[in-house]
């Protein structure tokens, strides 16, 4: 693979910038910023899923590029998207386009990018599963107008993959479990259930509530009234204030 020097360069510092973090959302913020200088997208996604447990985590740039109704149409349907079912009939270890398994016509004319991707008009899409353990897999893709992904895109990603995952594999609390116990432990205290300081800490993730119903696997329904109840007894106008008032909690010694 020919790659210009200050490619190398740029792919070192991601590597080193992965292997640096230490919390889950800046493992995955650092795989995506490095993506990101290496292989040009309108929408690049990172998620890590755990089979066994039913987790994901989740980093996209830009924030939230798709609705609700979009996320809602892949959790459901990701089996019609090209990439997956080539992945798991061939375990083809390298990058592949949807151009490389789908006519692009075909594509464009499916009930997955209709519902999910033609909003954005995003035609082009490159993606890389990748087996962390038995039951970890990590998953890097990319989505753009036009023009679509070159091989170089794909051997940039099938160069930065091991990297990933054997910055996964060493990281002490990929997962954030140690400091998520903590945290929610700790918002538990204000007088919260369970699962409304489950809610709250991840409020102070940054993640939305759509995000937080995918995150934990109930309807965004649910996490909206989870949230009024956080509001309520926690005399919060709204929930950024009861965002911002949950991270003072956490970083009061």
């Amino acid at each position: 693979m020919l790659i210009e020097p200050r490619t190398w360069q740029e792919l070192f510092e991601a590597v080193l910038r992965i292997n640096a973090a230490r919390t889950r959302g800046d493992f995955a913020a650092s795989v995506v910023a490095g993506m990101r200088r290496l292989i040009e997208a309108d929408v690049t996604v990172f998620q890590v899923f755990d089979r066994a447990r039913g987790r994901i985590i989740t980093e996209t740039s830009p924030p939230e590029p798709f609705t609700a109704e979009e996320v809602a149409y892949y959790t459901s349907h990701s089996d019609e998207f090209p990439l997956v079912p080539y992945y798991s009939q061939t375990s083809d270890p390298r990058a592949r386009r949807v151009s490389d398994v789908v006519d692009l016509a075909d594509w464009t004319q499916s009930a997955y990018y209709r519902h999910c991707l033609a909003r954005q008009d995003l035609r082009y899409c490159l993606a890389l599963p990748i087996a962390v353990d038995d039951e970890t897999i990590v998953a890097l893709s990319f989505n753009r107008r036009d023009p679509d992904f070159s091989l170089h895109d794909c051997e940039l990603l099938d160069a930065f993959a091991p990297h990933v995952r054997l910055a996964f594999e060493r990281h002490d609390d990929p997962w954030g479990d140690r400091r998520q116990g903590d945290a929610e432990r700790r918002l538990q205290g204000l007088g919260l259930t369970p699962r409304e300081s489950e809610v709250l800490f991840w409020m102070t993730e940054g993640k939305q509530n759509r995000e937080i119903a995918a995150i934990l696997g109930v309807r965004l329904g649910t996490v909206q009234d989870h949230v009024a109840a956080i509001l309520a007894k926690l005399g919060q106008e709204n929930r950024h204030a009861a965002t911002v008032f949950a991270i003072g909690v956490l970083q009061a010694r």
